[in-house]
């Protein structure tokens, strides 16, 4: 297979390029791909057949043709060729064995002679093509070959038609049904989702994430057991238990005594990954490319699980176990370890001296400072490379977060509220250029919708509404993770939460292509029930970088009913139209018509005349029964 091509100069990526395979994908030539491709082959074939073979050709009823005349004989001719047919094809004047041709012969001659003669038939004839009008004796049909249709062949085609039809048919719907059953939007085992369910606590710790993680389905299933893994497992497990010993002191007491064999192996191997332990056993370490890729993805069925019931703190364990899968790390390394030839003794170096404990923090330090803490071995190129690969892990900015009701100044109890929160990618070592801008008196479209003041970098639609303007979607790269099966495209997770309480206070968002463009995110949410002030915590953090977490102390308000602004006055007077206006003759002739009744009401006096011809009547009034 041929190395995939390299982005990075760093000696882990090109190591990446060219030792183990991806992650165990279906055969492009599968069974599902050869009846695929065998089914377009044969629907190609029909269609070039289809194409190559002429058309018959379909001869309309002629009944010149038939009696062997012009189209413009006259009846002379046509009775002349009538009587010289009938002698020739009469049944009495042929051989016996021609009398069933001559029956069907002489039909259609007297069928010709009487459209020709007859006015009424030979004007359907015209009319329709045929002489029985438009009950055409053209029929359509389907071309079956001729062993399909044979009767000593029906027992085997209804046979076929009853396997296709009655058996296999029901067979894989049924099959695709349960399987769809099997699974959840997500693409999670229903089983696996119910084990999570199950074992996972509000209490839940890091390192217990990982055993429930390998009870999942998905790798009993999918991941093989071989009668030779069981020997591997134990030597790979020595050397964890070893690397683990050195790294914190604890031991790797998962054996296959007290562990699930398939949760053994998932356990061991990512133990592993974590501990940057190299597998030898080549199916071992295809087994290890396969888990790790499930492992991300079950991460966030668990993750759904967690923060559905609120629970603030596992679900951010969840999200550091994202991140130390994609880089290879264990739990509580150092982000720097994230960087090319970052040992443990360079992490104290940095720490120690300068409090370098981020990656932006080492990229700010002077080349010299550079050399001088990183390995003493380590070349100018090598120092070099680690400045390079450091700008790979972008960090989020917060330029704004706050809460807003749309249409209000406050904030009032069980309201719609949006969080609108603004954020950036900023590349370690590079200027900030958002900084100039914040400066400026322009907002964007959002802001100045929320705030009502600014110049908004909007524009109008059909309906002449200002809404803001749309910027140009960029893609976020593919995040830096040279131990990590594949590419993995970042993003972000977006908490408010009561860490005091434990507690997820609004859904998480997932936010993707975060780059140097400021990017504005809004949340939806009902305010509190009663007036107060609230303190929320705002946790950013990505699934796939270590040490690019942002925590903010978030302060909502919330009023009450009363401190809102009265509701202006709506004028609803309206203006008298004026006289020379058709709406003020109306007016004018309306209140005369009133006036007219009133008087013709009140006395004897003639009712004035209504247009039109006669006498106007005048207008009924209920004079009477309101004096009663």
């Amino acid at each position: 297979v041929a190395a995939r091509k390299v982005h990075c100069p760093c000696d882990a990526c090109h190591r990446k390029s060219s030792r183990a395979p991806a992650p165990r994908t279906s055969s492009g030539f599968g069974k599902k791909a050869i009846l695929i491709l065998l089914g377009w082959a044969l629907f190609a074939f029909v269609t070039y057949q289809a194409y190559i073979t002429p058309s018959p050709e379909v001869n309309k009823w002629n009944p010149f043709d038939i009696l062997g005349i012009a189209d413009n004989a006259t009846p002379k001719q046509i009775k002349s060729a009538y009587r010289g047919l009938s002698r020739i094809w009469h049944p009495d004047k042929v051989k016996s064995e021609l009398r069933d041709q001559a029956d069907a012969k002489m039909a259609e001659i007297n069928k010709a002679y009487e459209t020709l003669t007859d006015d009424a038939t030979r004007e359907n004839w015209e009319k329709y093509g045929h002489p029985d009008g438009s009950r055409s004796s053209m029929t359509m049909s389907i071309a079956l070959p001729p062993w399909l249709v044979e009767a000593h062949n029906n027992f085997w085609v209804l046979s076929a038609y009853g396997i296709v039809c009655g058996l296999m048919l029901p067979y894989f719907i049924g099959k695709w049904w349960y399987r769809s059953g099997d699974f959840t939007k997500d693409k999670i085992r229903t089983r696996t989702m119910g084990i999570f369910f199950k074992k996972l606590k509000e209490t839940t710790k890091p390192k217990e994430i990982v055993e429930i993680l390998a009870l999942a389905d998905e790798f009993k299933v999918d991941i093989a057991a071989r009668p030779t893994d069981a020997a591997a497992l134990e030597k790979l497990g020595a050397e964890v238990n070893k690397a683990l010993e050195a790294k914190s002191g604890e031991r790797f007491e998962y054996t296959a005594k007290n562990t699930e064999p398939a949760a053994l192996k998932v356990i061991t191997l990512l133990y592993a990954h974590t501990l940057n332990v190299t597998v030898e056993d080549k199916d071992l370490a295809q087994d290890q490319v396969d888990i790790i890729s499930k492992a991300l993805h079950l991460i966030n069925g668990m993750t759904l699980i967690t923060t559905a019931r609120q629970w603030l703190s596992v679900s951010l364990f969840l999200m550091d176990m994202s991140q130390i899968l994609v880089q290879g790390l264990y739990f509580n390394d150092s982000p720097l370890q994230q960087l090319p030839f970052i040992d443990v003794e360079a992490v104290k170096a940095l720490k120690g001296k300068n409090q370098i404990t981020s990656i932006s923090q080492f990229v700010d330090l002077d080349r010299e400072d550079r050399i001088a803490l990183i390995k003493k071995d380590s070349t100018p190129d090598q120092i070099d490379q680690v400045a390079t690969v450091a700008k790979q892990y972008p960090q989020l900015k917060v330029i704004k977060a706050f809460f807003k009701v749309a249409g209000d100044n406050i904030i009032t109890p069980g309201s719609l509220c949006t969080f609108i929160l603004k954020v950036r990618a900023v590349t370690p070592g590079e200027p900030d250029e958002e900084e100039e801008s914040s400066k400026s008196a322009k907002k964007d479209g959002v802001d100045a919708l929320f705030e009502g003041e600014g110049e908004v970098d909007s524009e109008e639609d059909e309906d002449g509404n200002i809404k803001p303007r749309k910027q140009p979607k960029a893609s976020a790269p593919a995040t830096h993770a040279p131990y990590f099966p594949g590419d993995k495209k970042p993003f972000w997770w977006v908490v408010l939460g009561d860490h005091k309480n434990n507690r997820i206070v609004v859904a998480p968002t997932k936010i993707t292509d975060v780059v140097s463009t400021p990017r504005t995110i809004r949340i939806q949410f009902q305010s509190p029930p009663r007036p107060g002030q609230y303190s929320f915590n705002l946790f950013i953090k990505s699934d796939s970088i270590l040490g690019s977490d942002i925590l903010q102390d978030m302060t909502l308000n919330v009023l009450d009913n009363s401190e809102l602004p009265p509701e202006p006055e709506i004028d609803d007077d309206i203006s008298e139209p004026d006289e020379d206006s058709i709406a003020g003759q109306m007016a004018l002739l309306k209140e005369q018509g009133l006036a007219a009744a009133a008087i013709g009401g009140g006395s004897k006096g003639p009712a004035p005349a209504a247009a039109g011809k006669g006498k106007a009547k005048a207008p009924e009034t209920d004079s009477d029964s309101d004096s009663d």
